[in-house]
This record gives structure tokens, sequence and C-alpha cells, in this order.
């Protein structure tokens, strides 16, 4: 989709041919400086420091008048330790074919000023995965020394994109340098860290260029959109001053190409569509039955296949594979067949990048979904595990384009918004947790029945296996890890029932429940004439983050939702419990309407001992300074895996 409108739509007239490329110059002009540089402490700790990254992205005339783009990189990488000679021996090249590197050479360059330099002849390929890469071994990388790494290669012509400024390791410099005919004029902005932006023109070429200083090195962490935290530059060709001094690839004129795209051979296909409609017996059905049964006809009998190219909608009714766009075809024409009001969506997952509403990249559109006017819901008909109201998570809480159709005398035209996807809400998103359980007469375990229940995104976590696995083995392997990752590995089982698996039918709008009835002995432990009861220890294994460094990204919690446990607990006849109070926690972000927290307490009546537990986190996105809060609840579970109670007759 990135790659099919770009020639046709840019419009540009050719006055000149550009023989050379600026970076060639650079090329020529460039010489081995074997000057080591000289690294601060805190450089030292590191595994290694890019000195300087620089990119080149040219757009130019080949000698043949084609327009084309050329990316020119130039690294200079220290390497301090094995990991950074691991992470750099070995160079994964941008080109998926040979024969577009026009130059390439790495240098390596040891502590005592000795250079061994590769070039074109030693590229080899490497498949994994059934991927096929082009890499570049380096020799003669050395602790203490440096490489150096430059290519020049053609790309494809797209007029907007992003690049990652950052790195594994700390980074000094990073520029990124935009070259074009001077009437073309980009315009580019940068994510996540402070830069310097400006343009010149000299010899009929503009030059924009972005400057970014002194980055971090890059770290996992959890419950954080490490891609969309990246420093980064966008970019975009926003003016042809050739043609006039109208802005190019504005929100509006994307909302015309998606529509026109997504639409094309709807007429041509209605007929086959309506003997599909027809044959299923949608036709005639209430708006949001006939979704649903069509959504679930799609995606029974047609495959999503990344790779393909879109089709007609009647095409794909034949092959029943389709690409994303093929799918968003099937159901546009579908849904003008029966008349239900929609409107197509067009934007990104908040994982990669959060929509800039502000710049009008079309970087930012690279997912579809629908959107019902009427219900407020949406649809995503890319995902085969997700259906009519739910979308991805990641979708949610990030801007997106909607496009909707408008009368425009006797034509249908579309009309693009920027509007924001909500976020589902706490009441959606659940995973309980309800026991019953009791002590052997021997004192040697518990046992009892456990109900596991979970809707929206947690129930989208498992629902879809067993709807998708089939054989019994497959299923019985599955019940096995959700149950020993719900309670315990030692835990025994038995009388499973699992409820509301069927994606195809109204069960994916009910709880998704798992119920068992088990055996436990490792949360019970004798102690001469007294009993330690691991309580605990019955709501399974939590997350913990614990000995992290300094915390880099703001938090997402991927979806707003809460886990609610009941433990009902009957303690044996004749027996006293100790320790009741260990079960009474607190722990919230102290607002007077607490959007997160950890909440545990007691009742004991009779011989009957109910724990409850309230874990819950309404806001999805939270800023940096409440992660030392956040920090205190995540591990408030894994502290309560730590609680037992003392056991004694009286």
């Amino acid at each position: 989709m990135k790659h099919f409108f770009w020639i046709a739509l840019i419009l540009i007239t050719a006055t000149s041919y550009a023989q050379d490329v600026a970076f060639k110059k650079i090329i020529a002009n460039q010489k081995v400086d074997p000057t080591l540089a000289t690294l601060t402490e805190a450089e030292q700790s590191e595994s290694g420091v890019v000195l300087k990254n620089q990119l080149f992205i040219e757009y130019t005339f080949d000698s043949l008048g084609q327009f084309s783009c050329i990316q020119g990189i130039y690294k200079r990488i220290r390497i301090n330790d094995s990991k950074a000679i691991e992470m750099y021996n070995k160079i994964i090249l941008p080109v998926p074919n040979t024969n577009d590197l026009l130059y390439l050479k790495a240098r390596s360059i040891s502590k005592n000023g000795t250079i061994k330099e590769v070039g074109l002849e030693a590229v080899k390929e490497l498949e994994e995965q059934g991927r096929v890469y082009k890499i570049l071994a380096v020799e003669g990388i050395e602790a203490g020394g440096e490489l150096e790494y430059i290519s020049l290669f053609r790309r494809n012509s797209t007029l907007f994109g992003s690049e990652i400024l950052q790195s594994d390791i700390p980074v000094r410099s990073s520029e990124l340098k935009i070259i074009t005919p001077s009437y073309l004029q980009f315009e580019a902005k940068v994510y996540n860290a402070p830069a310097a932006i400006g343009t010149d023109t000299l010899n009929e070429k503009r030059t924009t260029t972005v400057l970014v200083n002194n980055l971090k090195p890059i770290h996992e962490e959890k419950y954080a959109n490490i891609k969309a935290n990246l420093v980064r530059a966008d970019y975009k060709l926003s003016y042809n001053l050739s043609r006039g001094e109208e802005r190019l690839y504005t929100w509006q004129s994307a909302a015309e190409t998606f529509f026109d795209y997504l639409r094309t051979g709807l007429e041509e296909s209605k007929k086959a569509v309506d003997a599909v409609l027809v044959k299923e017996k949608i036709k005639g059905l209430a708006p949001e039955i006939a979704i649903k049964k069509f959504e679930n006809y799609a995606k029974t009998n047609i495959a999503v296949k990344e790779e393909e190219d879109a089709e007609t909608a009647s095409a794909i009714l034949q092959k029943q594979y389709a690409s994303k766009a093929g799918m968003m075809r099937l159901y546009i024409t579908a849904l003008e067949s029966l008349n239900i009001p929609y409107e197509i969506v067009v934007g990104t997952s908040r994982a990669s990048a959060v929509f800039d509403k502000e710049f009008d990249s079309w970087s930012f559109l690279d997912e579809y979904l629908l959107y019902f006017p009427t219900t407020k819901k949406f649809l995503d008909p890319g995902s085969p595990i997700l259906r009519y109201g739910m979308i991805d998570q990641f979708m949610e809480g990030n801007y997106a384009l909607f496009i909707k159709k408008k009368k425009a005398g006797t034509e249908t035209i579309p009309e693009g918004e920027i509007r924001l996807i909500p976020f589902s809400t706490i009441a959606d998103n659940h995973d309980d947790l309800a026991m019953e359980v009791s002590f052997s007469p021997a004192m040697d375990q518990v046992q009892g029945k456990v109900t596991r229940q979970m809707t929206g995104h947690q129930a989208a976590q498992l629902r879809p296996y067993y709807h998708f696995v089939k054989a019994e083995e497959e299923r019985k392997n599955l019940t096995n890890e959700i149950i020993k990752s719900t309670l315990k590995p030692d835990v025994t089982y038995s009388n499973v029932q699992i409820k509301n698996t069927n994606l195809n039918s109204d069960e994916v709008f009910k709880p998704f429940i798992l119920s068992t009835d088990m055996v436990l002995k490792s949360v019970l432990e004798r102690a001469g004439k007294k009993y330690l009861f691991k309580v605990g220890e019955l709501i399974g294994p939590q997350v913990e983050m614990y000995n992290e460094g300094a915390r880099q990204f703001s938090i997402d919690m991927g979806n707003a939702h809460s886990y609610k446990r009941v433990m009902k607990i009957r303690i044996p006849e004749g027996y006293k419990v100790s320790g009741l109070e260990s079960l009474k926690r607190s722990i919230t972000d102290g607002k007077a309407e607490p959007i997160m927290g950890f909440v545990s307490d007691y009742k004991m009546e009779g011989n009957l001992l109910t724990v409850t537990i309230d874990e819950y986190y309404k806001q999805v996105l939270q800023p940096l300074e409440t992660y030392e809060i956040f920090q205190k609840i995540i591990n408030a579970a894994a502290d309560f895996n730590k609680v037992t109670l003392l056991l004694e007759k009286k």
C-alpha cells in the first residue's frame, strides 16, 4: 500500500537530471581516520558508543530521467567489549537485492591503528525462518577498536518515512539529511528528544537536516512501548513549488486516496458478494446481526495473507485469501450491499508510534479498521481472533483518520477527520478468580474448586486458542498450561470445564470460563504441631518488577483491566488461625478516586475464611512520574504470594 501512490501522485516536472548524488561526493572525499576517540568515563562503562551516525536520503533523477531515491549511511562505532563485537561483526544490509547496493565498505580499526577493510565482494546471504538477509561479515573487530561502515543503495521512492536515530548503545551524534531538487520541500519532525532542524538551498538542491546529540542507549522495560518511545525522525513531502504552493499529502487527500483504493472493484464485485449474503441468509437481518454474521463467514472462509496484493472482493471470494486491504474491500462491498452505514478508519498501533494529528505524515496510516457510527463500535477485518466490538488494544487510545461518505449532488465523496479511538474501560476487561478450598483430614493438602472468568481483552488472550485448536491432545496441553500458570506447577486437577470458546457465536460476547477441581500439596507445610498455610500462593505466580535501573519510558498497561479474587477457605474444626492481619493490604496511588491499586481484605465467619483481592488499573497510559507507586502496586500481588498463615489446634 505504501508504494502504491507515489510515482503517480508526485507530479514532478523534471527540469534537469542529477547524475551525482551528494553522498557519492562524500564517499569520494572520505579518508580513513585511524585516530581513536577519547571516551568519557560513562561511555567506557557501555558496550560501545556510536560516535557518528549519518543518514542521507536523496531524491533525484537518474541518467534516464527516472525519479529515484538513494540512501547513504555512514556510521563510526567504538567497540568496548565482546557484546559489542557480537552486535557489529555482522552487518545486516537494508536491501533485498544486492544489485541495489551502489557502494559498500566496512573497516575495522584496531587499537594499534591496523585497518582491515571489506566491501561488496564479501556480501553473503543468510536465511532465517524463511527470510533471506544480506549480511557483511567484518574482520578485525576488537575491544578498544572502532568500526566504520559506509553504504549507498537504491530504495523505494516513498515520499514520507521514518528513521530511528537511537541505538542499543549511546549515540554521540545522529544526523539525517533529506536532499531534493530545490522545488521539492520536505518537512521533518523529531519525536522523543530535542533536535535541531534546518533547511538550506544550494546549487538547485534543497537539504533538510535533522540533528540530535547525546542519545541514551535503548533498554527493554516492562509495560512500555519501546518502539514508540525511540528517538526517531518522521518526514514527508509537503510542497512541490514547481506546480504551486498547495500543500501535498494532507489528511483530506489521504482520505480521498484510501477511500478510492479500498473501494476499488466495488461495483463489479457486488453480484458475487450479494450471492454470499443470500446464501448465508444475511440479507434482511437487522444491521448489527448482519455485521456479526458476515464477519463470522469472512473470518471462517477467507485467510489473511500479509504479502498478498489487494484484489477485488469477487476475486477474494474465489481465491479465499486476501491481504488486509483486500479484506477491507470485501467488507466494504458487503456493507454497501446491506446498506449499513460505516466509516473507514486508517491509523497505526500506539506500540509503534503515537499518532501525531498535527503532522500530516502518511507514515501513521498503516492499519485498517471499520467504524459503525450507529452503534459506535469498531471491527477489525484483518484480525482472525477479534470480533465486532473489539479491536487490537494498541489501536485504542491513538488518533486515526476516519473517512466517511458525503453526498455532493449526485456524487459520493469522502470526508476525512482525525479522531481519537477510545480506550475500552475497566468494566470491559476482567480476569477474575473464585476459589473454594478445604483441608484434607490428614492435613497434608488443600482441595477444592477454582473458577477463572475472563472478559474483553483478557479473554482474547485465551479464547481464540480453544476456538482454533481442535485436536484433543493439544487442548489438554493448553488447559494444563493455563491451570498450572493460574495456580502452581505442582497442582493436580480433574473435572475441567471450559465455556464460551466459539468465536463465531454469541459465546464470544460472554465471559471465557475455565473451572476445575484441584489439589495442592505445596501450599501446606507441617512445622511441629503447627501448619504453615501459604495462602498467598493460591493466587498463582505474579509479575515482579524488582532491581530495575532508572525507568526510561512512561507506562502503558495495554488495556484498562482488573483482577478480582475471592478465596473461600474452610478452616478445619478445632483449629485456630494466626496471622490474619497480614491479609489486609491497601496500596493505591493515593488519589481521592484511585486509578490503580491493590486492596486485599478478609472476613472470618465461624470456620469460613473469605479473602478478597481487588487489583485494578483504570488508566492505560500513565506518566513516568507515577512509576514508583505503579511499581509498588504491581509488586503488591507478588508480595501477597508470600503471605503465610499459621494453623494450630485450639
